[in-house]
């Protein structure tokens, strides 16, 4: 459940709407399959995570794609080719964890909250990301239990409430659901949307915003997943699987399916001016702000609610990702706690720089660095299903003695 409440965020309310202003309603359908055959692929790098981990000498658990890449490769006889794919992971996953896991949190929560207060100005986007830096910088840095408790508890709390009311609006309009899903079905292979152009064009914005919200493939994941108590790793590569499906395939499908229901009124053109941004009412919106508009069409204040819901999601994930890239930081320049607080204030500085910086450059930073964490992490994918196999028929077994033990 923890879990399943970090991977929901801004993922599945800005990259949603951002998928559907870019590729209209078929990168809906895209998506769809991304997460289903993300299922595979979270499987398996969390097997690995947990198979391959490092403990410290403190019982701290250190894992990812780092670890079973290095180690596994070097079982396989392909040393040197797992320490170089190792670090080049690593450094992407930096990279990653300052794009998509840090920046292009603070630009959604920057967006939403200046357009609440009917903010205009760029300075107010920065004194809204130092803000946000103090709040996380405080968390990360000086390690406050009680405000991450906090947000333990809000932020599941808030994204249950968002799920509500996706359901409320698409109850509400159940007659034009047929016609929302036939709409995405039709547009997947015919599109549009201006600017997307072919199916291949669609089809790469699908896969990107759903690689972007579930992180299959990236193997950013299997870093915190490393950390649980089990004698069977594949039984930690089978919760995983669940994450892409209930991100993806349930959560982004019911928020573009309220987009699009909104849209029947021609509230805007799909592919919008090609940056993601589209034109409502005769107002500019772009990401998260799309799925306001869309929300507030049909329930009152949630613009409220969406504000605070996307700043709690941004921060969550803010600290999340905060751990991954420190984890590669740690594979890369040592454990101590000198590079941890470089580390941190580099993040933090991150945070300003996507809260003031444009929504199109900070999306294409946080894309090419998810896109490239994928190479090294496949590499290991590849070579280690063997293990894999073994390791889930290791636990399958297992299962089948319990239940004879039982019958018996």
């Amino acid at each position: 459940a923890t879990a399943v409440s970090g991977t929901v965020g801004n993922g599945n309310i800005a990259g949603v709407a951002l998928a559907i202003a870019l590729g209209g309603p078929g990168a809906t359908f895209w998506m769809i399959v991304c997460g289903l055959l993300g299922m595979s692929s979270k499987f398996v790098e969390c097997t690995l995570g947990v198979q391959y981990r490092d403990v410290g000498e403190d019982g701290t658990v250190y894992g990812g794609p780092m670890y079973y890449i290095s180690k596994g490769l070097k079982e396989r006889g392909f040393e040197t080719i797992g320490k170089v794919a190792a670090v080049i992971f690593a450094i992407f996953c930096i990279g990653g964890s300052f794009g998509g896991g840090n920046a292009a949190q603070s630009n959604q929560a920057t967006i939403v909250i200046k357009e609440l207060f009917n903010w205009q100005s760029t300075a107010a986007g920065a004194i809204v990301g130092l803000v946000l830096a103090i709040l996380v910088g405080v968390i990360i840095i000086g390690g406050i239990k009680r405000i991450a408790q906090v947000t333990e508890k809000v932020v599941p709390f808030m994204a249950v409430m968002y799920i509500v009311a996706c359901l409320y609006i698409i109850l509400s309009n159940f007659t034009l659901v047929d016609d929302a899903i036939s709409l995405i079905v039709a547009e997947a292979f015919k599109p549009t949307a201006i600017g997307v152009g072919s199916l291949i064009g669609v089809l790469l914005v699908g896969f990107k915003r759903a690689a972007f919200s579930n992180e299959a493939g990236a193997g950013s994941a299997s870093i915190a997943h490393s950390a649980v108590r089990t004698k069977y790793s594949a039984s930690e590569g089978l919760v995983a699987l669940l994450e892409p499906f209930i991100d993806t395939v349930v959560i982004c499908t019911m928020t573009a399916i309220v987009i699009i229901i909104f849209n029947f009124g021609g509230a805007f053109t799909y592919g919008g001016d090609g940056t993601g941004a589209v034109l409502i009412d005769g107002m500019p919106y772009e990401g998260a702000g799309i799925t306001a508009v869309a929300f507030a069409e049909y329930i009152p204040y949630s613009n409220i609610f969406l504000t605070i819901a996307v700043v709690l999601f941004a921060v969550s994930t803010m600290i999340s990702w905060s751990y991954y890239g420190l984890q590669s930081w740690k594979y890369l320049f040592g454990r101590g706690k000198t590079a941890d607080m470089v580390y941190k204030l580099l993040f933090c500085t991150f945070i300003v720089i996507g809260a003031a910086a444009s929504m199109k450059s900070i999306w294409a930073f946080s894309d090419a660095m998810i896109f490239a964490m994928v190479f090294p992490n496949m590499v290991g994918l590849f070579f280690l299903f063997p293990v894999v196999k073994k390791q889930l028929n290791r636990y399958l077994d297992a299962i089948k003695l319990k239940y004879d033990a039982i019958e018996d």
